[in-house]
């Protein structure tokens, strides 16, 4: 199960530099979200935002504007609080991979919202009591100072990396054994032509070479990629012993 992109909503609080706003546009569109919402925001059409949006523009189009958290919060089934600071009392507190892992379920037939306070002072006490839990990225420092525009992308990145790994997932196309043998017997035939000789005999030293090839486990590229090599060594070699006979 994957979690369902259309129903997360970014949402950004009197956000006060229209740069972070475009940032942020490119951020969602990078790891496949649409919905962004400002409260209360500054020009997210100024140039700068466009500058930051960089072929994001539609992000920015397609922007919801509300006046205050009271009437964004009544929208969402789930309401996610990012905050960096300690505070006398606690909601239900997740990191950013966890909250990825907790929301998939939740997703699928709801809609959730995740803030992001202002740049300056977060979210206050009270705004933060109407979110239903919160979420802090765990940093080295004892008073991180994370962009919000970079806040945003690694909450992009984990909602991605949840929903998204299988489609992304690289799957190997290993070599077969007879493809691998051939580049073995290629390897032998190439430098026999140079007249070159083992120290103990071809055996051994193939199977030298097997062990530090097949412990990469190569793909079909790979063995191609061998090939080619020895072939311009083979080529080489050739045209050597053609200019040499000329002589």
């Amino acid at each position: 199960m994957k979690i369902k992109r259309e129903n997360v909503s970014f949402i950004l609080l009197e956000p006060q530099y229209p740069g972070n706003i475009g940032a942020t546009a490119r951020a969602l569109k990078t790891m496949g979200f649409k919905k962004l919402v400002l409260i209360n925001p500054c020009d997210f059409q100024a140039p700068e935002a466009k500058w930051m949006a960089h072929a994001s523009e539609d992000i920015l189009n397609d922007v919801i504007i509300k006046d205050s958290l009271k009437e964004v919060v009544v929208e969402y089934k789930l309401v996610i609080a990012t905050t960096q600071r300690t505070r006398g009392f606690h909601l239900p507190f997740f990191t950013p991979p966890e909250l990825a892992r907790k929301i998939i379920s939740i997703s699928q037939n709801n809609d959730i919202g995740i803030i992001f306070g202002r740049e300056h002072s977060g979210l206050t006490n009270d705004e933060l009591r109407l979110c239903h839990i919160s979420s802090t990225i765990p940093a080295f420092v004892k008073h991180p100072s994370l962009n919000l525009a970079q806040a945003v992308m690694i909450y992009c990145y984990e909602f991605y990396n949840q929903s998204f790994e299988q489609e992304k997932k690289y799957f190997w196309k290993y070599a077969s054994y007879d493809e691998v043998e051939s580049v073995f017997e290629h390897l032998q035939k190439s430098l026999m032509q140079v007249n070159f000789k083992p120290k103990d005999n071809w055996p051994n030293f193939l199977m030298r070479f097997r062990r530090l090839f097949t412990r990469a486990l190569p793909e079909v590229r790979d063995v191609k990629l061998i090939h080619k090599i020895l072939q311009a060594f083979d080529e080489y070699v050739k045209a050597t012993k053609e200019r040499m006979e000329r002589k």
